[in-house]
């Protein structure tokens, strides 16, 4: 065989396992893409947060996941706000602060306090005075997730009240029937990180695929 014909078949058996191996990424990315759309049901949270301030008599009710690749919780839905509008950090929130530990939290007097509450509270217009916060826990590991939130505690008159231990004990329950979609929709973060990897492989092997 001369040296022509030999580097012409090293040529073809390079571009024929490049092909296979860009048939695998695509066969793993559309995997991943497929998990990405297995999103929790939002129908239920949206629901959820409905009928929570009506439970415990608070004012307001907000579902917080966290991001497994950074330091800060976003706001999956809540009353009187939008997915994702709300982002804080781990270190500096009630809600950050309840993830990080695990254990549920009881804040009052959050007017006279400072914090990222009060910069949620001059973005969105609303005033929190107390709140519970509540981990939600993962079924795979001793880690939570996400939160949840209620905030301003309603007396029968015009002020407030504090929480209690029932309220915490509910809220827990609750947080226990969430808790499977919370933990899809946190592991949804990862599938999508892994997916755009995936297509910058998918992006390199094509390029080398038009050079040969």
């Amino acid at each position: 065989m001369t040296s022509s014909n030999a580097k012409f078949v090293e040529t073809k058996l390079q571009k024929s396992d490049l092909h296979q191996k860009l048939k695998e990424l695509r066969d793993k990315q559309k995997l991943v893409d497929a998990k990405w759309k297995q999103a929790g049901d939002r129908n239920l949270l949206s629901c959820f947060v409905e009928l929570v301030p009506m439970a415990l008599n608070v004012a307001r009710c907000s579902i917080f996941i966290l991001n497994p690749k950074s330091s800060q919780v976003w706001l999956q839905c809540g009353t009187g706000v939008k997915e994702n509008e709300i982002h804080v950090s781990v270190d500096g929130s009630l809600v950050g602060e309840t993830i990080a530990t695990g254990k549920p939290l009881i804040a009052t007097d959050l007017e006279e306090r400072m914090g990222e509450h009060y910069e949620v509270s001059l973005k969105t217009g609303f005033q929190p005075r107390n709140a519970l916060c509540v981990p939600i826990m993962s079924s795979s590991s001793k880690k939570a997730t996400g939160a949840i939130q209620v905030l301003n505690k309603l007396s029968p008159g015009l002020g407030q009240e504090p929480f209690t231990k029932k309220d915490i004990e509910v809220l827990e329950r609750l947080a226990d029937n969430i808790q499977m979609t919370i933990e899809n929709i946190y592991l949804r973060q990862e599938f999508a990180k892994i997916s755009k990897a995936m297509s910058q492989q998918i992006k390199m092997l094509e390029n080398k695929l038009g050079m040969i």
